[in-house]
């Protein structure tokens, strides 16, 4: 019995807990309920929202398109501003010029601005009185009826040379621009050049006891004027002059030539150089001096450079070519002397030379025709 009642006790107990559980069951489910309707709700908000998301943002993409329109004509606009200031400046600008020249052949005296302020305030009016005075000027009656015409032409051709005339300024213009530049490059070349062959001109002079000096003599861009101007001082108490005909001697002269063309060698390549006697000219591989009315003094100092020059090392080979030369004359272990035999009386030795014999041979011939 004690067991029955215990199982019916248990038995109520789980009842009663099933009911418990039931009831709280029927309250989660109107939680669940009164939920779902919640989200319902908020479901129906996020739509609404969202289609309000989609409208408000077509109307910001319309509104960013719009906004690229207007900074576009803004941009345009602002151009057209920067265009209408440069063409107002212009027009200003002419303006004045006009008003200048305008003063510049008419003065302005009262009356002109009197007739300034009745004329017409407008562009249009403007020029419908300019055609109306120039029909009325055409419409006057001239003595020569050509006149008109001729007044046109010339000043047709007043301004076809007033446009050449500024056409040839500004060719002539960018010729001297061009002529200049060029110039910058080769001048200072040949100044250092002049300089250099200054220097030893200078030196050379110095060791003969006399004074010299070469300068490029130099016109701005007259460039055929350009020279070579050798100065030079012979006497103590003097002053350098010009080289000339007409202030040094002929044997002053021959004496700065042949200094001046000593003080070139170092600066021009040739296999060899002549000094003649009896004929002068500058080639292109050879060097001819005359030396003619050369007294002996200046004979012997231009004897002196010459062996000097033609004894420096890596110098070309130097020719003297002399009927004569003065007594005790200074030569260097680098000098050869030759003698070169002419004249009626050889004609015997040079056979016998020809043929290769001894000169002892030669010798006794040139005796024996001499006797």
């Amino acid at each position: 019995m004690e067991e029955r009642d215990d199982l019916d006790t248990e038995i109520a107990k789980l009842v009663h807990q099933a009911a418990k559980y039931n009831i709280q069951r029927f309250h989660n489910a109107m939680e669940i309920k009164d939920l779902l309707v919640e989200a319902v709700s908020y479901r129906r908000i996020f739509i609404e929202q969202r289609m309000a998301f989609i409208e408000f943002d077509a109307k910001i993409g319309e509104m960013d398109a719009n906004l690229k329109q207007h900074e576009n004509l803004a941009l345009q606009a602002s151009l057209q501003l920067e265009n209408c200031k440069k063409e107002s400046e212009n027009c200003r600008q002419k303006l004045a010029d006009s008003l200048k020249y305008a003063k510049s052949i008419a003065r302005l005296t009262p009356e002109l601005k009197k007739e300034f302020l009745e004329m017409p305030t407008t562009i249009e009016e403007l020029e419908a009185a300019i055609q109306d005075t120039t029909s009325q000027a055409n419409s006057i009656l001239f003595v020569n009826h050509n006149i008109l015409e001729q007044y046109k032409d010339r000043e047709r051709q007043i301004e076809d040379l007033a446009a050449k005339l500024e056409a040839d300024k500004k060719e002539s213009a960018r010729c001297l621009a061009e002529l200049n530049y060029i110039k910058g490059k080769w001048l200072p070349t040949l100044r250092n050049l002049v300089a250099k062959i200054n220097e030893t001109f200078s030196f050379n002079f110095q060791e003969m006891a006399v004074a010299g000096e070469v300068s490029l003599d130099e016109h701005d861009i007259d460039f055929d004027q350009y020279g070579i101007l050798i100065k030079v001082k012979f006497r103590e108490n003097g002053h350098l002059q010009a080289l000339s005909a007409h202030r040094q001697s002929g044997g002053e002269r021959s004496v700065s030539t042949i200094v001046y063309l000593v003080s070139l060698q170092d600066l021009t390549n040739c296999p060899f150089r002549v000094v003649d006697e009896i004929n002068q000219a500058l080639y292109r591989r050879s060097l001819t001096v005359f030396l003619s009315g050369m007294d002996p003094i200046n004979e012997r100092k231009m004897f002196q450079q010459l062996v000097r020059a033609a004894s420096k090392p890596n110098t070309p080979q130097c020719f003297l070519l002399t009927p004569k030369l003065l007594p005790d004359l200074q030569y260097s272990e680098a000098c050869s002397i030759l003698n070169v035999m002419n004249g009626p009386w050889i004609e015997q030795p040079s056979k016998v030379w020809t043929s290769g014999d001894r000169w002892s041979i030669v010798t006794g011939l040139v005796g024996d025709t001499l006797c």
